[in-house]
Order: C-alpha cells, then structure tokens, then sequence
C-alpha cells in the first residue's frame, strides 16, 4: 500500500473517532452534570521499509491518543425543588453508594424512596459527610439544604452532604452518563493512578437548582458537520488514488505486453 493510503486511513480513523465523541456529546446534552468529552490527537511516526528506493525515512501519520473532560461548569438552571442541589464550583462531586462502592457524581437531581432515604435519580443512596446514607421521615417538614450541604428540616439537622474534590479529575473513571469512580492503591489495573479525594467542607451547593450538561449543541453540530466534510474529503482523496494505481498498473501491463 502506498503512503498517501496509509496516511489517509489514519486521518479517517480519527474522524471515526471524532465522530463517535461528539455524537456522545451530543446524545447527553440534556444530561444533568454531564461533562463534555474531547478528544487528543498526536503524531505517529512511522518507518518506511521501502526508504532505500523512495527517499523517505519515516511517515507521519495521525493517532488519536485519548479523551479528556471539559470540566467547566455548566448552566445554572432553577428548578424550585427542595431535593434538587446543584455544585456551582468545578471539580466537586456529591458521594453515592453503589453496587460497586462509593462513586461521585454531579447530577444533584435527587429524590426519596419509600422508605425516606435521599436517593440519585439512578437509585443510588446519598452519602452524608460520615458516610452513611440520609434518611427523612414523615414528621419533616420543609426541607433546606444549606451551600456548606448542612440538611435539615422544621425539626432539626438530619445531616450534610458529603461533597468531595480530588487532585486529578482528568484520572477519574466513568462508571455512567454522570458518575465516575476515583481509583485507589487498590486497583488491579496498571493503567489506572490513584487519586486522592478530600471532603469539602464549604462546596458552595445551590439548593433548588441543577447543573446542566455543559455542551454546546451549536459548537459540537458544527464539528459535526465539519467532520463529515473532510472524511469525505479524504476518501475522495483515496478514491482518486486508487484510480491513479489502476491506471499505472494497466499502463504497465500494456508495455510489457
């Protein structure tokens, strides 16, 4: 194969790759607390075996490398309901328990089961600072959450959200649309680096709101669409070069001939 074809088929993988991020984006931009993904491209130097007779010592091609968060803050967005609390700061994240553990998440979309337990909208139990799960009863009446996370009703304090930062969030494992699992020393996977994670005493939490999905549909359509026009772009580059192989090799065959 020649280089052109080579270098085509890399630069189409990326696109694929590219493609497949937005449309992820895209799919979750009404997703309370969701966090736009990106991609991360680099050069991939490759040797060309054939240097000797055509000149050239190395092929650059494209490779896409990894993904990472856009973890600015989305919209504010007031929703006037009582269990609904909403991060206004970057790099925080409420604590849940799940199956698997303790994860994080910033979808403060929150709700009771009938038992009274303070819940995701995924089912998961919210944690308290001390780690144990939140429950109200049916004596409590209005409900407060304060910016420090302090709950409490008419009656009295029924406890405070356990929100925490870490010192990497790019390192940070996603588990779900909006949760994600910070690894520890304990993780069998090599690939993995541990993150440390602390309690915020402070958060700044906005109750009676939610975050938004901080995509920009506009933005993310529009690369879209740009996308789509250079992958066809280079496969008629592609097209065109395998037209031009046919005919070298027909041209070939007929003065051998």
């Amino acid at each position: 194969m020649e280089n052109i074809s080579y270098i085509a088929l890399s630069r189409q993988k990326s696109l694929r790759s590219m493609m497949n991020n937005i449309s992820q984006n895209l799919a979750n931009m009404n997703t309370t607390g969701y966090k736009e993904q990106r991609m991360m491209f680099t050069d991939w130097v490759a040797k060309n075996g054939d240097a000797p007779f055509r000149g050239e010592r190395e092929i650059s091609l494209v490779q896409d490398i990894s993904q990472y968060r856009d973890t600015t803050v989305g919209n504010i967005e007031h929703t006037n309901r009582p269990l609904d609390a909403a991060l206004s700061q970057p790099d925080m994240f409420f604590a849940v328990e799940t199956p698997s553990g303790t994860q994080y998440t910033r979808n403060g979309n929150f709700t009771l089961d009938p038992g009274g337990q303070l819940i995701t909208n995924d089912g998961y139990p919210v944690l308290s600072d001390g780690g144990q799960p939140i429950f109200f009863n049916e004596a409590d009446g209005q409900i407060e959450i304060k910016g420090d996370g302090t709950v409490s009703t008419d009656i009295g304090q029924i406890g405070k959200l356990q929100v925490v930062t870490v010192d990497n969030v790019q390192r940070m494992i996603v588990t779900g649309d909006t949760l994600y699992r910070a690894p520890t020393e304990l993780d069998d996977d090599a690939d993995e680096v541990e993150v440390n994670v602390e309690i915020v005493e402070n958060p700044g939490i906005v109750q009676g709101a939610l975050e938004k999905s901080n995509v920009n549909p506009i933005g993310s359509m529009t690369q879209m669409i740009d996308v789509l026009r250079t992958y066809q772009s280079v496969t008629r580059s592609l097209e065109s070069e395998n037209e031009r192989m046919r005919n070298m090799i027909n041209k070939l065959g007929d003065i051998r001939a």
